[in-house]
């Protein structure tokens, strides 16, 4: 069971991400549905640790093996509306390496079998500013360089102070 709890028109998601580099390109993927990117990962499960989680989710969504996590980068704490579902997530995102990482594709977007509903791309880190990558913390992290552990706070809510 996945550590999201529903109350209301509320939802809290517990949340993992890896931050994967080659070559001076970053992975970050998003629903073939929709236009904004994020780092890939998942829902932490109940009773599983995060960097467990991390490799669970790079097995599932891209079918990587022998997944390192070779540190712990940000914490995220993330307040914004989706679906028009109040979202308050807590991310926590690691620096990780593969065994066979994937090719960089021509810097083209890719789909791979294990999750379809999914387009992944390698991303310079000097272009990130042509994406809208959320949450926007990371985004500014890469694009400087920084990868001292930190924790941000982001409110996206329409209104700041309404949530209860």
């Amino acid at each position: 069971m996945d550590a999201v709890f529903h109350v209301e028109h509320q939802v809290f998601n517990y949340r993992v991400a890896g931050v994967m580099i080659k070559e001076g390109r970053v992975l970050m993927h998003r629903a073939k549905t929709e236009t904004n990117w994020s780092l890939p990962g998942g829902r932490v499960k109940l009773g599983e640790d995060a960097q467990t989680s991390l490799q669970r989710e790079m097995k599932e969504e891209l079918d990587l093996n022998n997944v390192t996590v070779n540190g712990f980068l940000w914490t995220v704490e993330n307040f914004f509306t989706y679906a028009e579902k109040e979202i308050h997530e807590v991310g926590l995102y690691f620096k990780i390496t593969a065994k066979n990482p994937l090719p960089l594709n021509d810097g083209e977007e890719f789909t791979v079998l294990e999750a379809d509903r999914l387009v992944f791309k390698w991303v310079p880190l000097e272009k990130l500013d042509e994406y809208v990558l959320y949450p926007e913390a990371v985004k500014e992290k890469l694009k400087k360089g920084s990868f001292e552990p930190d924790y941000f706070l982001e409110d996206q809510s329409p209104v700041v102070g309404t949530r209860s």
